[in-house]
């Protein structure tokens, strides 16, 4: 009874703390507020950063702000009509007991309150400790926990296989992928023993599912209930404009990295995620790479095979109407609307993965009643998309000398650009999603020689496995050149990866570019140590291109090439006679000019 007690005292403190903190912002212009408003310019970056672009559907542009942003807006001219906030729709059904009985599929018809969220996740770990795995991404100053499961057979293991992510609600006011997530992560584990296609999934990659990205926005209302929920988070930051941006620096937005932010940036770096997924609503469309600029993906071809895969097989499963906005449920994203510093950009471009938006439902904060029907309409597609991260070239790089796996870059040549390579993880293997052609493979690493695998064809639905031993070998770093002067300067080089056998080092140099052994070199002997060479008998006034070089197993490496000319000179030997009329014998570098007789 005394427990029963304070558990009503705490959720009435936190509903007078929440409500205390909506008044405050409505007091201080701070209220979250959504609009539309019609846009003649496809320029929607001049709105600023301090309007959060929803949706473009022809010139009718829908959009987020606070309220003393909003009022700002409208003083630039725009006629803006005001409508009823998302978080604020109909049709929520909340639970705090949620019964989950293990064997059994729940019936998702519901919102879970946060408690209830919190032990739906602890659940599915307790229930399948052999195949689940609970962790905590990170924990925001209101206390609530950005939480996700690893689902894997072997889940405490890390294992040689591709890592695939799904996360929801990072606007925390769209909230069908919040369900559907944890509809999916109990469908995983019941159906593992049961399902072949489940169990393939479950066994052949490591599955991360995050499903709420933004708890302080979801549960703006207070921790009972998503009614309310809002788009920004507690600092009324958008997190899907939070992201550093490879065109806009690290704070597209004007603002600092928010802690949600922050924590999934560490998240993607302790990961190595393949494949991945965002999800979103307002609108039912698959969104893919670029967010921020017009050029195209150097994956576009295989963006728009595997969005279309996405959207066609929704299409099946679901009444007519539904994902068919845009171009029939897929869109470039940028080709939608710009948009700066969002998460998908920054896992492409900073994490080499391949990260799409989803965009579930049309109405934001869907109905309770029609969870289970978005389910149906999505599920076939979730499994499709997960299985692309097995899809493509895979396999396993590591060094011929000791068979320890290698930090190797694997590009697809005269294709990749943009970060659209891929790398190994620490285990050596590598995932390379690709759509059907024929490739030239470069897979190179530090100190190893680069491997070149020339013209391999694979087909869509292929999984074309490629394992590779690197031969160790140099690499030779050239010095800059200091101390020039008319007839010497100083260089000399560096070997970071070598080990023995080091039989002659040296700086090489000519007039014209790629100098080698054939022209001018010094030799400082054998070794492995950095050396310092002086390049004597230089002309004055003439430009030199030199490299480093190192000979090891009569092999010879050459370091980057640089250059640099000499210095003009004085004369030195006198007497010295010019005739100002005609050329004489100036050196190159001196100008002459005649002025006439005095």
């Amino acid at each position: 009874m005394k427990r029963g007690y304070l558990l009503l005292l705490f959720t009435g403190v936190l509903f007078m703390l929440s409500a205390r903190a909506q008044q405050t912002s409505r007091e201080t212009g701070q209220e979250e507020v959504y609009f539309r408003f019609i846009s003649k310019s496809n320029d929607l970056r001049a709105l600023g950063p301090n309007i959060s672009i929803d949706k473009l559907i022809g010139d009718t542009v829908w959009a987020y702000a606070i309220k003393k942003n909003y009022q700002e807006f409208q003083l630039k001219g725009f006629k803006t009509f005001l409508l009823p906030h998302p978080g604020d729709g109909p049709g929520v059904v909340m639970r705090d007991q949620i019964n989950r009985i293990k064997g059994s599929r729940t019936t998702w018809n519901f919102y879970p309150t946060y408690e209830a969220y919190v032990e739906l996740m602890e659940g599915f770990a307790t229930d399948y400790p052999d195949l689940c795995q609970l962790i905590t991404i990170g924990m925001l100053p209101s206390g609530r926990k950005l939480l996700a499961v690893k689902i894997s057979d072997n889940v405490t293991v890390d294992e040689a296989e591709p890592e695939f992510l799904y996360t929801s609600s990072m606007h925390g006011d769209e909230t069908t992928g919040y369900i559907l997530m944890l509809h999916l992560i109990e469908y995983l584990l019941e159906g593992y023993f049961s399902d072949p296609e489940i169990m393939d999934i479950v066994n052949g990659m490591e599955i991360f599912i995050n499903p709420l990205a933004n708890p302080d926005g979801t549960y703006r209302g207070g921790n009972t209930t998503v009614s309310g929920a809002r788009r920004y988070n507690a600092n009324n930051v958008d997190l899907n404009r939070n992201y550093p941006n490879f065109i806009d620096g690290p704070h597209p937005d004007g603002q600092p990295w928010q802690a949600e932010t922050l924590a999934f940036m560490d998240f993607a770096s302790a990961h190595h995620f393949v494949v991945s997924a965002n999800f979103h609503g307002g609108i039912e469309v698959v969104n893919y790479p670029w967010d921020t600029w017009a050029l195209l993906h150097a994956d576009d071809a295989w963006w728009k095979f595997v969005c279309r895969q996405y959207a066609d097989t929704a299409h099946i499963h679901s009444p007519a109407g539904y994902m068919d906005a845009l171009n029939n449920g897929i869109t470039n994203g940028y080709a939608w609307y710009e948009a700066n510093g969002t998460r998908q950009d920054y896992m492409n471009y900073d994490h080499f993965c391949r990260e799409v938006t989803i965009e579930l439902s049309n109405i934001k904060l869907l109905p309770a009643s029609e969870l289970e029907a978005h389910w149906n309409y999505n599920i076939r597609s979730f499994l499709n998309l997960m299985k692309q991260a097995t899809l493509g070239f895979q396999g396993t790089v590591t060094a011929q000398d000791n068979n320890q796996p290698l930090a190797a870059t694997i590009v697809l040549l005269d294709h990749d650009q943009y970060h659209s390579e891929v790398k190994c993880t620490t285990l050596g293997d590598y995932y390379r999603p690709v759509k059907a052609g024929t490739y030239t493979l470069s897979i190179s690493a530090p100190c190893y020689q680069t491997m070149i695998i020339p013209e391999v064809t694979i087909t869509d639905g292929q999984t074309l496995v490629i394992d590779v031993q690197l031969d160790p070998g140099l690499d030779v770093i050239t010095a800059p050149v200091t101390e020039i002067s008319p007839t010497t300067a100083m260089s000399g080089g560096s070997l970071p990866c070598a080990t023995e056998g080091i039989t002659a080092k040296g700086i090489c140099w000519s007039t014209q570019p790629q100098p080698d052994l054939s022209d001018n070199y010094t030799n400082e002997g054998p070794g492995n140590t950095g050396f310092v060479s002086e390049l004597t008998g230089l002309s004055p006034a003439t430009t030199y291109y030199i490299r480093a070089y190192a000979i090891k197993s009569n092999q010879t490496t050459y370091g980057d090439e640089l250059s640099f000319t000499t210095l003009c000179g004085a004369v030195s030997t006198f007497p010295w006679t010019e005739d100002f009329e005609h050329s004489g014998n100036a050196p190159t570098c001196f100008t002459q000019e005649y002025v006439g007789t005095s």
